[in-house]
């Protein structure tokens, strides 16, 4: 009896388990799929600001910086939220798709990341608040925007001033892998570099004997904005990939 028990408490257990995974897609962990890019509208508003800090990120060479936001207006609301686009200038004009149809979104990216403006406790009591983001150099310029409405209507009612990497086309985030024999490595890097602006290249060898290092060609791969399935994906979700 004592063992059934044991199992009959195992079994639960584990249906419990499975019905809490199970869960988690439906309620919509991933923050950035809540956003409503489709619904996005513009109605910039003459009391509303956005202030980021520093201007120029990683003047020592840094490629993830953290980034003060100011913000404020005078209707400040619980579903308000300040917003991170990369490349700066995302409003409707300056988008890839010179030829607009209906029903295109007004952005023209969304977000690569957000945060609800009453992070700051005072910011609905007083209409002003301010948050730190990190940033990682990620080839392109930053705005922020304070956005209305929440996540499933959200109107921009103000955009910051835009703040870059000192080299936003360094190379940068380093990758290594087991090659296709023993003694061979794979080293890959994401950079902002054309091929046509610099010549990839890998510099290796042993430092400790003294001899000239080698140098080892890297090819380039990327891909465009065209290569992305569905016009939503093309215009609205997706950056350059460097």
């Amino acid at each position: 009896m004592g063992m059934a028990h044991v199992l009959l408490a195992a079994a639960l257990a584990m249906v419990a388990a499975a019905a809490t995974v199970s869960a988690w897609p439906a309620e919509g962990i991933q923050p950035l799929s809540k956003i409503a890019m489709n619904k996005a509208t513009v109605n910039l508003h003459g009391s509303a600001y956005v202030r980021a800090t520093p201007a120029l990120l990683g003047d020592q060479d840094e490629d993830t910086v953290w980034v003060t936001v100011k913000y404020g207006w005078e209707n400040p609301s619980a579903d308000d939220w300040i917003a991170v686009f990369s490349p700066a200038d995302f409003i409707s004009g300056s988008c890839p798709n010179p030829s607009r149809y209906p029903g295109e979104p007004l952005l023209c990216t969304a977000p690569i990341k957000y945060q609800y403006a009453n992070y700051s406790a005072n910011y609905l009591h007083g209409g002003k608040g301010a948050i730190r983001f990190q940033l990682i150099n990620q080839r392109s310029d930053f705005s922020f925007a304070l956005l209305a409405g929440g996540l499933e209507n959200p109107t921009l009612v103000a955009v910051s001033k835009q703040v870059a990497f000192k080299n936003p086309k360094a190379p940068v985030f380093p990758r290594l892998a087991q090659g296709k024999t023993h003694d061979e490595m794979t080293v890959t890097w994401t950079s902002g570099y054309d091929i046509g602006e610099a010549y990839p290249f890998v510099e290796w060898g042993v430092v400790a004997s003294g001899g000239n290092p080698t140098r080892t060609p890297a090819g380039t791969l990327t891909f465009s904005r065209g290569s992305m399935c569905g016009t939503s994906y093309s215009y609205t979700e997706r950056r350059l990939t460097g």
